[in-house]
């Protein structure tokens, strides 16, 4: 387990799923350090589910996009994972964000939205 004043990971091992959710706001290696966290927990639990809890998201940085895209998203193909969900409500005041990285998600996992953990779980199964 993973924790900061940031981000919280675990992994849940009855469902295989690495669990991050964001408590707030984060950038640079407040950001970083959560988002690696989940890599290593993904690694060490080959082909796990990523959830992503971003009900308390936010708009990334240019730069920790650029870090998602160029290091973190390679890195976890990786691993085996192979679906990536978000827990969302149905509109969110980050779509933009979400919009942005699910394209590029989209390039090598599959993605699946829900309200809650249940319905994301569900989903990706």
């Amino acid at each position: 387990m993973f924790e900061s004043e940031f981000a919280k990971i675990e992994y849940i091992e009855n469902d295989n799923v690495v669990f991050h959710i964001w408590k707030k706001e984060a950038h640079s290696d407040d950001y970083r350090k959560p988002v690696t966290a989940s890599l290593q927990m993904l690694r060490e639990h080959k082909d796990s589910i990523f959830i992503v809890d971003a009900r308390n998201g936010f708009e990334d940085t240019k730069e920790d996009v650029e870090w998602g895209f160029s290091y973190f998203l390679p890195e976890l193909k990786k691993t085996g994972c192979k679906v990536w969900g978000f827990i969302l409500p149905e509109v969110s005041d980050i779509e933009g964000e979400i919009d942005l990285w699910t394209n590029e998600i989209l390039k090598n996992f599959r993605v699946v939205r829900g309200k809650t953990y249940e319905e994301v779980l569900r989903l990706a199964r």
